[in-house]
């Protein structure tokens, strides 16, 4: 990854307005009532956030409160709750970056001191924002090697290891998340935006490459890894489920 590219990147004031396409985008999203868990203008509104960083530090209590929510909430066991928090989260964190690039090939870079998340009592339960805000730009190729190391290694890659540590999830599927998360919102949410969205998915997930090369099967998309919620009892698989691959959930949620 290019380091000098990304620390060159737009910042500050000129960022938030690089970046105002998408805060309209989310707007829009929003507007539907659909629930979203970015929140629109990527600030983060009231409190009870928690800085990703901080949710990665041994013990893990915070993130443990976290997941302990969503046992609770789905009668679920520990593994099995924090594969369906990450898959939220995943979801959330990324849509910003798959939206950016979509719309005008500007991602906002994340970091792990200034991505936020909160857990919220409508749903879909949780809201993720950013106290600051960095933005590059550049091809497809270009924002595929920095989505991977901003994204995924800086952000996602600690809290997978943790969430591992915490409750032995299986990293494999957690990555299948991510990659879930890289795919779907070009065909739920960006449909407009390209030609061929199962083409523009495939060609972002063959730009990140790994960790997430060959998680997600297109045109569905259809993941290879399980989620882990077809294993609560009564419960419908979702759209994008390995086991199946019909259902009704939305990926997000």
């Amino acid at each position: 990854m290019n380091a000098t590219r990304i620390s060159a990147g737009i910042v500050g004031r000129a960022a938030e307005e690089a970046l105002e396409p998408l805060f309209e985008r989310l707007r829009a999203i929003a507007a539907t009532g659909m629930p979203l868990g970015a929140v629109p203008g990527l600030r983060p509104p009231g409190d009870g956030w928690a800085a990703v960083g901080e949710l990665t530090v041994p013990p893990h209590d915070r993130l443990g409160e976290l997941v302990g929510a969503v046992e609770r909430q789905w009668d679920a066991p520990a593994h099995v709750a924090a594969a369906l928090w990450w898959k939220s989260f995943s979801y959330w964190s990324t849509l910003p970056a798959v939206l950016g690039w979509a719309l005008n090939r500007r991602v906002p870079v994340p970091a792990p001191d200034t991505t936020m998340v909160r857990t919220i009592a409508e749903e879909p339960r949780m809201q993720v924002a950013a106290t600051e805000f960095r933005v590059v730009t550049g091809d497809t190729g270009e924002l595929g090697e920095v989505i991977a190391g901003t994204l995924l290694r800086d952000l996602h890659a600690p809290l997978i290891e943790a969430l591992h540590a915490l409750t032995r999830a299986g990293r494999r599927g957690l990555w299948g998340s991510v990659a879930e998360a890289l795919a779907d919102p070009l065909i739920w949410f960006a449909d407009d935006l390209v030609d061929d969205p199962a083409a523009a998915a495939r060609a972002l997930l063959d730009a990140v490459g790994e960790p997430v090369a060959g998680l997600v099967e297109l045109p569905g998309p259809r993941r290879r890894t399980c989620c882990l919620w077809v294993t609560l009892p009564g419960r419908e698989p979702c759209s994008t489920c390995c086991v199946t691959g019909e259902g009704n959930a939305r990926a997000g949620s």
